[in-house]
């Protein structure tokens, strides 16, 4: 088909090619629950954190007989330790092997009270005044960027002249401190520093980490500088955000240490400006190579925790086989997270009923990921109402995709009467926590002002949402702003959005915006239209 022709089709829907797509796809799994997080449940005897001992401040020390709170000597100043048990409740069908995995300090968390002193702090925080925090590295696993001062990478401080100061005030912190309490608490001691930050949260910038685990690291431990109370680091031992708890961390200087099975987020009070030392600990050749090799041996030995992560592993790498054997196995020993990954696996294999049942079971221990992919399965059924029902108890814990999904059926009359103002509500709610597709949606649907319009849009964009990035190119290109249209409708394109290849095809086919480029551009329509983006000639 010669090019002129496609060209020719393609100019037609230049700037006119904005019909909304509502992708389903997962950005991450994490989510906020205010509320919640303010209450946490009681559930368990002493040796688990909960609201009766937190409120009461009974901590449980090293020992599992000593409930005193008990001091360590820690590079010659001596340091409360609390310790609290963090382990999935069995209630929520956590079985024995994914609660007692046998490992030293599996599933604690350990609060060292003023590990680094008041004055201490308060010359890192003067010293952070005038450093430069920059956003985390592109290829970050953090899918939070932050701004952050890095001062130890793969074992080495850095030799930066920028971070002078700030290492000289924390050098001795990590590493006659915290480095000797990781090697005791947790058994191993080749564990080492590997990456030392630290990370800065402003409120106008981010209100929240979504949950997440930090399996680069085979222990973590968070240092805050500057702790206010109900805002900070929180934890989820169980599947739902009822069982969400707050780090006690009172005091600046006072630290959380946990190992990489512990599932924990960040979410800040109204303006809270935190500062955190991070260090993240791993065995000596790990840290140098930047390798996680002991998950190898954990899941071969069955270890529920480590399966988990293996199949994650599998997954990314696209390896479906071997992630849903390490998932199967994960899954097995109660492990909901497991079988949620596992559901989804299967359905894209083709196994759609095995799937199901997979997810169901999930939902049914209260993961919100799993209640979303169950409701995504009853509505594509035909079963509006039951796939409501999904996404009311998902948005019930401020899941964003279960809010974003409430908003939909709330706006279309799925499984409800149509109600606008609720639809607009959970939209909102989940835009706020960083979901693209509602963002979009409130772009498209409720955004009357322009700017406010852009906002969403941009918004979205920036987490490479295709139809709001191919919506801004339009903006654009109506403008005159060839250029920044041809940049936008690149990242459309590059995503799959097949109007921003017709678009972007039609600019360099005739140099519009920039150079001529009539191979691109014969490539991005040729594209299009064997994806059913453009009629054949």
């Amino acid at each position: 088909m010669a090019l002129v022709a496609i060209a020719l089709i393609a100019a037609a829907a230049l700037g006119i090619w904005t019909s909304w797509q509502l992708p389903l796809t997962f950005v991450h799994g994490g989510f906020f629950v205010p509320d919640l997080l303010k209450n946490p449940t009681s559930r368990a005897p002493l040796h688990r954190c909960t609201r009766d001992n937190l409120q009461k401040t009974l901590y449980v020390a090293l020992s599992a007989v000593d409930e005193q709170i008990r001091a360590v000597n820690l590079g010659g100043l001596s340091v409360p330790v609390e310790v609290y048990d963090v382990r999935p409740p069995p209630e929520a069908g956590a079985g024995e092997r994914w609660r007692h995995p046998g490992r030293a300090g599996a599933k604690e968390l350990h609060i060292l009270r003023e590990v680094m002193q008041a004055d201490e702090v308060a010359h890192v925080i003067h010293a952070t005044g005038g450093a430069a925090f920059h956003p985390e590295a592109e290829g970050s696993k953090n899918p939070v960027q932050t701004p952050t001062v890095i001062l130890k990478a793969q074992g080495r401080w850095s030799e930066d002249p920028a971070t002078t100061e700030l290492r000289g005030l924390v050098t001795h912190v990590v590493e006659e401190r915290i480095v000797p309490y990781l090697q005791a608490a947790f058994g191993d001691p080749s564990l080492s520093a590997a990456e030392v930050l630290l990370r800065r949260y402003k409120p106008s910038e981010r209100l929240f980490h979504p949950l997440h685990f930090d399996h680069h690291a085979a222990a973590t431990c968070v240092v805050d500088l500057t702790p206010l109370p109900q805002s900070g680091l929180f934890l989820q031992p169980g599947p739902s955000a009822a069982s969400r708890f707050m780090a006690p961390l009172r005091n600046p200087g006072d630290a959380a240490v946990h190992t990489w099975d512990v599932f924990h987020g960040v979410t800040l009070s109204a303006g809270h400006e935190r500062v955190s030392l991070i260090i993240w600990a791993k065995p000596q050749g790990n840290a140098e190579s930047g390798e996680v090799s002991w998950y190898n041996s954990l899941g071969a030995a069955g270890d529920v925790d480590a399966a988990y992560r293996l199949g994650m592993q599998s997954e990314a790498k696209q390896e479906v086989e071997h992630a849903i054997q390490w998932f199967s196995i994960a899954a097995a020993g109660g492990h909901w997270m497991a079988m949620s990954r596992l559901g989804r696996l299967q359905t894209m294999q083709g196994a759609s009923a095995e799937g199901l049942a997979w997810s169901e079971r999930a939902a049914n221990c209260g993961w919100a990921d799993a209640q979303v992919d169950v409701g995504d399965a009853k509505q594509k059924a035909g079963d509006h109402a039951a796939a409501l029902a999904f996404y009311q108890s998902a948005a019930a814990q401020y899941h964003p995709g279960g809010l974003h999904r409430l908003g939909i059926a709330l706006l279309r009359g799925f499984g409800t009467p149509v109600d606008v103002v609720a639809a607009q509500s959970a939209l909102e709610s989940s835009a706020h926590l960083g979901w693209a597709d509602a963002q979009f949606a409130l772009a498209q649907n409720f955004a009357t002002d322009e700017s406010v319009k852009r906002g969403w849009l941009t918004a979205a964009t920036q987490q490479g949402h295709p139809a709001a990035a191919n919506s801004l190119a339009i903006d654009a290109s109506r403008q005159g702003q060839y250029a920044e249209a041809r940049r936008l409708f690149l990242i459309a394109a590059e995503k799959g959005h097949l109007k921003a290849m017709v678009n972007l095809g039609t600019l360099l086919q005739q140099g519009v915006g920039g150079p001529a480029d009539p191979t691109a551009a014969e490539g991005w329509l040729m594209r299009a239209q064997q994806l059913g983006g453009l009629p054949s000639c």
